[in-house]
């Protein structure tokens, strides 16, 4: 059987109370806990808390487990893995957060997951920034963001071709290491406008 799902989940107007908050800190493992601890924001501290309670709502659905039964680890590069035994088909899962929401994707295929608020860069004109992100694409990219119409729509296709590079090295398991510049994607402008958040997956075939 084959486990799929694509969650995302916005958390802007999830406001626990104390009490609230120790009972959801309770369902994951204490590691997590303390990671989520070191963000400075609490609204930082939520997102994360939010990804992670995804993660076990879809493993515990994935492997018939309890959630107290299940046993997270994190690889050298700090992806979660499930560790071994605890699945009886290949299961691969991914998280991200970023703006108002708290992302998770899973599939039995390497799979991972980015998601970007589409606000303009703080503090730097879209010239300069682009500037600065510029050797992070191909000559064909490049083109087709900068030529997408207005400065708007430049940077939703340059946020939706940065989730989905930041989203397939996040499913080799490779990090920002492997070079996003050797990654040519196609992508076209979405329906959405300045503000909204974009969402992207990955899945690879690694065979």
């Amino acid at each position: 059987m084959v486990h799929r799902c694509r969650w995302a989940v916005n958390v802007g107007r999830w406001n626990p109370t104390p009490e609230e908050w120790k009972q959801c800190t309770a369902c994951v493992q204490s590691e997590e806990t303390e990671r989520v601890s070191k963000f400075v924001f609490q609204r930082d501290a939520q997102l994360a808390l939010a990804g992670r309670l995804l993660m076990r709502a879809a493993l515990v659905q994935a492997t018939g487990a309890s959630s107290g039964a299940l046993r997270l680890a994190r690889t050298q590069r700090g992806r979660p893995v499930l560790l071994a035994g605890q699945a009886t088909a290949p299961l691969d899962f991914n998280v991200s957060h970023q703006g108002c929401f708290a992302v998770f994707v899973m599939d039995s295929c390497p799979i991972g997951v980015d998601v970007m608020q589409l606000t303009r860069p703080c503090g730097k004109d879209v010239s300069d920034f682009f500037f600065t992100m510029r050797r992070q694409f191909t000559e064909r990219e490049w083109q087709r963001i900068t030529s997408a119409g207005d400065e708007s729509q430049q940077l939703m296709l340059f946020y939706r071709h940065w989730c989905l590079k930041e989203s397939f090295i996040k499913a080799i398991g490779d990090g920002l290491a492997f070079g996003l510049q050797r990654l040519e994607f196609v992508a076209g402008i979405l329906p959405s406008t300045v503000g909204f958040c974009l969402m992207c997956a990955v899945c690879c075939d690694l065979s």
